[in-house]
């Protein structure tokens, strides 16, 4: 299982799941929205380890 941060209008979540997908459909469900495409999932963790996004510059 994978850790993800949900986004959805200003509010944030965390969530567990095996995908992205899965950690999107049950973080719309959390935030009961209409439209399971308009939250946003990160990965935060993954088989247990931190997961560090850095921006390219």
């Amino acid at each position: 299982m994978n850790g993800y941060i949900a986004f959805y209008r200003g509010r944030q979540i965390e969530v567990t799941a095996a995908t992205s997908f899965e950690a999107q459909t049950k973080a719309a469900a959390e935030f009961k929205a209409k439209k399971s495409y308009e939250v946003t999932v990160m990965l935060c963790e993954k088989e247990g380890e931190q997961v560090v996004h850095a921006p390219m510059f």
